[in-house]
């Protein structure tokens, strides 16, 4: 009965061999020939079917590893479809040296010379934006009243813009499209930004009546999201605002005046003039990190290019990890409506401060009954500041996953738009223009201007997409070509394998009366 299965078995073996197409194994079921030859072609075949395995083997770990990959888009994308980014400008100058010198005030501690309340508060809450100087005595209170938003209005100085144009429209009304807003340098002012209840969650303090737009009447307002881009109805004057064509008069231009009275060297370093950041619309800018500078008595040009990112909807399948990214609907912030990765890195730097100082600094989002922090608290935000980034760093590079739940992981979002901007300035020789000093009397000559232009390089720009690095279809053809390149085996050679271990034997018991088929031997 043994010796009779293993003959079936025998003839049923080489009957698939000489039928198969896989390669090679016709050589394996030969009659009659050496048995080195067996051994050299079984040898080949074992050989061809580990680089087989290895090869697909590489292919999943890649993967595995990096199952979405980014490519350039196959359109070009105009620049119509995306906003005007917002533009924000801080002044280096921080306070009015008639209503406040802070130079004054700080020679005045360093002599010994006793302050009055009124300087003495306004020296605490200022320490806070301009430079701290820790030899001087400060009152170092750990919190501030919401007087600080009081008093930052007071002092700070009057934001003058004599000329403001957008798409070669010259407007009287331009310091309406310049919102203030209260950043961590300070009053800075924004223009294309949307509001602040479309930033923040109704739960979120306002700072008094920053970052608010009543006297402007724009049609179509918020028309736009990141995700989903301009609405079908925004039309030709939508909110936020954008360009249509490329140029330096389909942009912004405006001049900025600033007194000698406001220059204050004590309060920040002696760099004066203005910074400029380049931000969405729905996203709060932070002047610390990426800017680029306006001189004082220079003419500075800013040419635009959009870089955006958008991910197929074939990608929404993989978890966020694997993607390196969130959906808008994936990450809910506590203080912003819309989820971006600056949003959410300034949110987790303001959970940090609280749970480490009890407190905020003043320019982060905060509930009510949240305290700003005061000068007490300064080290205190430098060292949760400090925490912050370590623990992103050590999840990041030394893959501390002890630190993970603590870590932001504030991932870029899916669609993303960003703008790079290359600048170039020259000297603006506006005391030697007659014809401006006409057309501008109230300029004295202890006063400054500079000039800004921004506007976009070229109409269209090439848009980046994340995708699938394999899909099912192409998972099947790489695997399949790579068994078909090292044995030739195809989806045919598998239906061979399940016939002549089914259909075959079966109907050879039928035909012959025995499962391994006729008698050849």
């Amino acid at each position: 009965m043994k010796d009779t299965f293993k003959k079936n078995l025998r003839i049923h073996f080489r009957e698939y061999c000489n039928h198969t197409s896989v390669h090679g194994f016709q050589y394996l079921g030969e009659k009659n020939r050496h048995v080195v030859e067996r051994i050299w072609w079984f040898l080949v075949f074992v050989i061809c079917l580990a680089a087989c395995i290895t090869s697909i083997w590489a292919v999943y770990k890649k993967w595995e590893g990096s199952p979405v990959i980014v490519n350039f888009a196959n359109t070009l994308t105009p620049i119509y479809q995306i906003p005007f980014p917002a533009v924000t400008i801080c002044p280096e100058a921080k306070s009015n040296q008639k209503i406040f010198n802070f130079t004054q005030v700080m020679q005045n501690m360093e002599d010994g010379i006793p302050l009055n309340l009124s300087d003495e508060a306004r020296f605490e809450y200022m320490s806070l934006i301009c430079n701290h100087y820790p030899e001087l005595n400060y009152t170092n209170n750990d919190t501030f009243s919401d007087d600080f938003y009081d008093v930052l209005r007071t002092v700070t100085p009057e934001f003058q813009i004599l000329n403001c144009s957008f798409l070669d429209s010259l407007t009287d009304k331009c310091a309406e499209f310049f919102v203030p807003i209260v950043t961590e340098e300070g009053v800075c002012y924004t223009f294309n930004i949307l509001e602040a209840k479309e930033i923040y969650k109704d739960t979120v303090l306002s700072f008094n009546d920053y970052h608010r737009r009543s006297n402007l009447n724009l049609q179509n307002r918020t028309s736009w999201s990141l995700q989903e881009g301009y609405s079908e109805s925004a039309g030709l004057s939508p909110y936020p605002l954008r360009a249509y064509l490329a140029g330096a008069k389909n942009g912004l231009t405006l001049t900025i005046l600033t007194v000698n009275e406001d220059l204050d060297y004590a309060c920040k370093d002696s760099l004066q003039g203005y910074r400029v950041i380049l931000h969405t619309p729905m996203t709060i800018p932070r002047p610390s990190q990426k800017y680029f500078r306006i001189p004082l008595d220079q003419s500075v040009i800013g040419a635009i290019e959009p870089v955006m990112i958008t991910t197929s909807n074939r990608v929404k399948g993989y978890k966020s990890e694997r993607r390196k990214c969130f959906f808008s609907f994936e990450r809910e912030l506590r203080y912003f409506k819309n989820y971006t990765a600056s949003n959410c890195n300034l949110e987790c730097l303001t959970n940090y401060t609280l749970e480490m100082c009890g407190c905020v600094d003043f320019y982060m989002p905060r509930e009510n009954g949240t305290k700003i922090c005061g000068t007490g608290n300064i080290e205190c935000m430098k060292i949760a500041e400090g925490v912050m980034h370590e623990i992103h760093l050590s999840v990041q590079i030394d893959d501390e996953k002890s630190f993970k739940k603590f870590d932001c992981n504030c991932l870029s979002v899916c669609s993303d738009l960003t703008y790079a901007v290359e600048t170039s300035q020259i000297n603006y020789e506006w005391k030697n223009m007659g014809s401006a000093r006409r057309s501008l009397p109230r300029v004295s000559a202890n006063s400054h201007l500079s000039t800004l232009t921004l506007f976009f390089k070229s109409e269209s720009f090439i848009t980046s997409e994340r995708n699938e690095l394999y899909g099912p279809l192409d998972f099947i053809s790489n695997f399949g070509g790579l068994l078909g390149l090292f044995t030739g085996f195809s989806i045919l050679s598998l239906m061979e394998m399940v016939y002549f271990m089914s259909i075959r034997i079966l109907c050879n018991i039928r035909l012959f009366g025995r499962w391994s088929g006729a008698e050849k031997e």
